[in-house]
């Protein structure tokens, strides 16, 4: 049953982590969905270097993200909060950005194969409904649409690019269950080239990942997909060598797409949304740069609850920046009153 359902998180929404800790939200007021939309769930910042700990200048801080050409912003995918660094980013980019270059925004929410639905609705030749349904949102995301509605808008407003990152389901379930080699050439050729399943910092990140969700008994993380002993996983579930493949999948995939838009478009920049567990270093940012493009950074959000969160985030540092948001002090009352009672 542990595999079962170690398996399942990953595999369906394995984006939503970061540093190999499961997604954490403070309170359900704080992760509560916004009433009149992620505009209301704005919160005051400030902006961090991860790597060094210093805090930027917020003006400093948008120059910065105006000279690179690809901006991943990591996100959990049910946080409103994020969704509005995210909503954040894009606007200011679409300012910043000279108006006669190409520019994109890249989601991890779109596969590959649903490219010309993007196309048909930045061109507004199709609506909402029909975005969603021939994109297959509610079956291959699933997440509320209201938390991406407006940032795709703001780039639609601004004529950007609406990229599809993301490899196939069909791939990747196929990858999870039978292996990369049971893809036929075709199948092949839909994802990105070369998969790098060698970076030890991924893999250690991964495991990390692996070990937090099976209660820090890596053991139990591990396991053969023969189905023998304690820790193995049963014969219909993936192993863990094939959900990390997928993951690299993911991250691959996507750093792929995004690279080659770049690589066509020559003086073009792109925002890239993505689950937190896409958007660091060893994931899609160094496999953009191993693609040959160089200014790439990477934020993350962090609430700052009080409670540890931030020291976490700049203690192993993953990122280039952290956006940290201050929690309401409502919030915040609540859990100190909470912390009390325990």
């Amino acid at each position: 049953m542990q595999w079962r359902v170690l398996a399942v998180m990953l595999l369906a929404a394995c984006g939503g982590t970061y540093g190999g800790q499961p997604p954490a939200h403070p309170t359900k007021a704080v992760a509560a969905k916004p009433k009149r939309g992620i505009e209301d769930a704005a919160l005051p910042y400030t902006v961090l270097d991860a790597k060094s700990g210093h805090q930027v200048d917020t003006n400093a801080f948008w120059t910065k993200l105006g000279t690179e050409r690809a901006i991943c912003v990591g996100e959990e995918h049910n946080n409103p909060h994020h969704h509005w660094v995210e909503l954040e980013v894009v606007r200011q980019m679409m300012k910043a950005w000279p108006a006669a270059a190409p520019r994109a925004l890249g989601m991890e929410m779109f596969q590959r194969p649903f490219q010309g639905v993007l196309d048909d609705f930045a061109a507004k030749r199709i609506d909402e409904n029909a975005l969603r349904s021939r994109a297959g949102w509610e079956d291959r995301w699933g997440y509320d649409f209201g938390f991406y509605r407006p940032t795709i808008a703001a780039a639609v407003d601004a004529h950007a690019t609406l990229l599809a990152l993301n490899a196939a389901k069909e791939l990747t379930k196929k990858v999870a269950h039978h292996g990369l080699e049971s893809l036929s050439p075709e199948e092949r050729a839909q994802l990105a080239a070369d998969l790098d399943l060698k970076d030890k910092k991924h893999r250690a990140w991964f495991d990390a990942l692996m070990s937090d969700m099976s209660g820090g008994d890596p053991h139990s993380a591990h396991a053969t997909g023969s189905g023998a002993g304690s820790g193995s996983a049963p014969a219909d579930m993936p192993s863990e060598d094939a959900i990390y493949t997928v993951q690299v999948i993911w991250d691959e995939t996507m750093a792929d797409t995004a690279a080659k838009w770049l690589q066509a478009n020559r003086d073009g920049r792109i925002v890239i949304l993505a689950g937190s567990g896409h958007c660091h270093d060893s994931a899609i940012v160094n496999r953009i740069k191993r693609r040959g493009i160089a200014d790439v950074v990477s934020i993350r959000s962090v609430i700052d609850d009080g409670q540890g969160g931030v020291a976490e985030e700049l203690a192993k540092p993953m990122t280039d920046f952290l956006v940290v948001l201050d929690m309401p002090e409502d919030v915040k009352k609540q859990l100190r009153e909470q912390n009390k009672d325990d």
